[in-house]
């Protein structure tokens, strides 16, 4: 008769040998062995310092805008969270913060980042960069956001750049809602939504948006529907950027080359670039 316990016995043979997390995982143990730990970890590393093994701790793809939203974040001038990391001999491995880590990459971060060492064993950190994952709370949508700014305004006992910090909005979008609470007075406290308060103040006689609260009016309105698509796709889009191609070309019909012009705006330099132009 077989006995079951909660024990699993390890597979064998060259399948799971070959299996990538798993050859992983032998490399990171065989290295703890040979290698001891530097004295006084740091709590801030620059990003060249830290190593990436997706393939073991990363449980989850990258949500594309997620790492915008963080990218944006950060070149406020914010720093967010410490990443979670784990001393292997002297090599310090990314266990949790994937989304962190490429948005400061992507900010062009030259700065030291904030980190956190995970104490027990490998084995250990790949369950606890599971966990952290399915701990993950999905993160407040942009709306959520903007709404909770306007009640922190509205307490009046905060500075702008504590609601700045705290909503993770930006420090003019606070200066607009401050200029919005003067405008309505009392009435203010009648508007919970930011969207409706602006739109009441707007109505206001002499309340003109600056050119500055234009701009911050329509990267909040494609924040919106930044988040609006991805409820909708997930990342079933920014993964598949042909796809994506064929379903704007139908969405913006005889508008997509105006589409295309506009998107020259969010492209990225490539290095290089015209010293190719030369062959």
């Amino acid at each position: 008769m077989n006995i079951m316990n909660d024990e699993q016995m390890p597979p064998e043979g060259e399948a799971i040998a070959s299996f990538e997390p798993v050859s992983l995982l032998a490399d990171l143990k065989a290295r703890t062995t040979t290698t001891p730990p530097p004295d006084g970890l740091p709590d801030h590393l620059p990003l060249s310092a830290i190593s990436l093994m997706p393939d073991l701790f990363q449980p989850r793809g990258m949500a594309e805008n997620h790492i915008s939203e963080l990218t944006r974040v950060v070149k406020s001038g914010r720093v967010l969270d410490p990443v979670t990391v784990v001393q292997v001999g002297a090599d310090t491995i990314l266990i949790d913060g994937h989304h962190r880590f490429e948005a400061y990459r992507l900010a062009g971060l030259v700065t030291l980042v904030p980190v956190q060492y995970f104490a027990g064993t490998v084995d250990e950190a790949v369950l606890e960069a599971g966990k952290a994952n399915s701990r993950a709370k999905l993160s407040m949508s942009v709306q959520e956001r903007m709404d909770y700014a306007w009640r922190l305004v509205r307490m009046g006992c905060f500075s702008k750049a504590k609601i700045a910090d705290a909503a993770v909005v930006s420090d003019g979008q606070v200066a607009e809602m401050r200029r919005v609470m003067k405008v309505l007075g009392d009435e203010a406290f009648d508007c919970d939504v930011w969207l409706e308060a602006r739109k009441l103040a707007d109505g206001k006689a002499g309340m003109m948006p600056t050119d500055e609260e234009i701009e911050q009016r329509l990267e909040l309105q494609a924040a919106i529907y930044a988040d609006r698509m991805a409820k909708v796709f997930s990342t079933k889009l920014a993964t598949n950027p042909a796809l994506a191609a064929r379903a704007f070309d139908m969405y913006f019909g005889r508008k997509l080359p105006d589409l295309a012009e506009h998107l020259r705006e969010y492209l990225p330099d490539v290095e290089g670039e015209d010293a190719d132009d030369d062959y």
